[in-house]
């Protein structure tokens, strides 16, 4: 583990579904939201913010002190290229200060064209170790997610061989396999793209929920267990180990849910924040 690192105060991000939830989040111990753009990210049709509520949602975090990252973590084709940039000068113009990218070469474009903007290597990603971080930092992340299967004691050579903020899930619904590669969505079809991206017709199939961003949840129909998963009660542990950002999932859950979440998980933060600095350095 790394010396010192009682000092650091970790991020709580908490997923703002909706316009409405940006300033309760905030009041209630948020200190940073991500959302996703319509038509961009993952929940498919119909999901996430639209450019007006996310210009909105933006003025309304800086306003507050506070900061927006918006999820562009579906894999557009070439033909939708150009539209995707598009929609990041777009955003970045409104005042966001950052996206989550969930492919190798929409990071490296993105970072070419936008050097001021923070890019989150998503999740979907699956970096599991320190080669793979290493790997989206040279694309040009600044900060990588893990996916559950990593141990806390995984992350100080991540951190310490990257150079990367990490980021990880206090509480997140549990893949079957690495979060973001799983293939079940693949055998229902989206039916016709989201009218943000004309583009897409012409893009191939949108089955995989990589490509259209709606996960059809096939995996539900298996008899197999799926409680949520939770670092809740271990959260001195991951912050000793380094993790950086503390993320809730849960962008199509009810507000109150997810502000008991939030609320609770800031309680617990705080409350080992303080006790790490209590008793000092390792060896103290």
């Amino acid at each position: 583990m790394e010396t010192g690192t009682f000092r650091r105060t970790p991020i709580l991000l908490a997923p703002a579904g909706s316009l409405a939830a940006v300033t309760p989040l905030l009041a209630a111990g948020a200190d940073a939201l991500y959302a996703g753009e319509r038509g961009w990210s993952r929940g498919g049709r119909g999901a996430g913010l639209s450019p007006d509520e996310i210009r909105e949602a933006a003025a309304r975090c800086r306003t507050a002190g506070s900061s927006l990252t918006v999820a562009l973590n579906t894999v557009p084709g070439t033909s939708e290229l150009a539209s995707f940039l598009a929609t990041v000068r777009r955003l970045a113009d409104d005042g966001i200060s950052g996206v989550i990218l969930s492919d190798p070469g929409v990071i490296r474009r993105v970072r070419d064209r936008f050097p001021g903007l923070s890019i989150t290597a998503s999740v979907g990603l699956s970096a599991v170790n320190p080669s793979d971080a290493c790997f989206y930092r040279d694309l040009g992340a600044d900060t990588i997610v893990l996916p559950i299967a990593v141990a806390p004691e995984e992350i100080p050579p991540i951190r310490a061989e990257s150079g990367l903020r990490v980021e990880v899930f206090v509480r997140c619904r549990p893949e079957i396999l690495l979060q973001g590669k799983c293939a079940l969505s693949g055998y229902a079809r989206e039916g016709s793209p989201a009218p943000e991206r004309p583009g897409a017709a012409a893009a191939g199939t949108l089955a995989s929920a990589k490509r259209s961003g709606r996960c059809f949840l096939a995996c539900r129909s298996l008899p197999l267990a799926f409680e949520e998963h939770s670092i809740e009660e271990d959260l001195p542990r991951w912050i000793a180990c380094g993790a950086d950002i503390f993320k809730v999932e849960g962008r199509e859950l009810p507000l109150p849910r997810i502000l008991a979440t939030v609320s609770r998980v800031r309680r617990k933060l705080d409350a080992a924040v303080a006790a790490a600095a209590e008793a000092g350095p390792p060896g103290a």
